[in-house]
């Protein structure tokens, strides 16, 4: 699926929380909203920005694909599909024109704060968030 990447933003914060835990609840939704109306008011260029309602089917579109993702893998595999998924994602966001540490650093704290949503962030997710600050190249937030 071809994402934008408003869409390979959320995708990374769903995947991020969902796939750690298994367990997407409503802080987690309500963080993930709240920090990509944020990202896109911040980087968003002039001709993209977007209201809360397109953030919204952009968000309900990014969670059926993941469901899809998960139903679709064959028994055993969805894991590994849904990090496929996710590395294409964060190498889509690396590789736009506008890139940059701070976006990077930006969207590495809008994952912590998701992580933190649930009031407990697990090892699986601590793992999972450093691992993208790797490969953006910035400073990894857990020890």
């Amino acid at each position: 699926m071809k994402l934008d990447w408003v869409e390979s933003s959320l995708f990374l914060m769903i995947a991020s929380a969902e796939a750690t835990d298994h367990y997407l609840d409503e802080q987690e939704i309500e963080t993930i909203i709240e920090k990509t109306n944020s990202l896109v008011l911040n980087y968003g260029k002039k001709e993209e920005l977007t209201t809360s309602e397109t953030i919204q089917k952009k968000f309900n579109k990014m969670i059926d694909w993941y469901n899809t993702i998960g139903d679709t893998a064959p028994q055993g595999k969805m894991d590994t599909k849904i990090a496929d998924e996710v590395q294409k994602a964060i190498t889509h966001l690396k590789n736009q024109p506008w890139f940059n540490r701070t976006f990077a650093q930006s969207l590495i704290a809008d994952l912590v704060d998701v992580a933190e949503a649930d009031g407990e962030v697990i090892e699986k997710e601590k793992k999972s968030i450093n691992e993208i600050a790797r490969l953006w190249g910035v400073k990894e937030i857990f020890n």
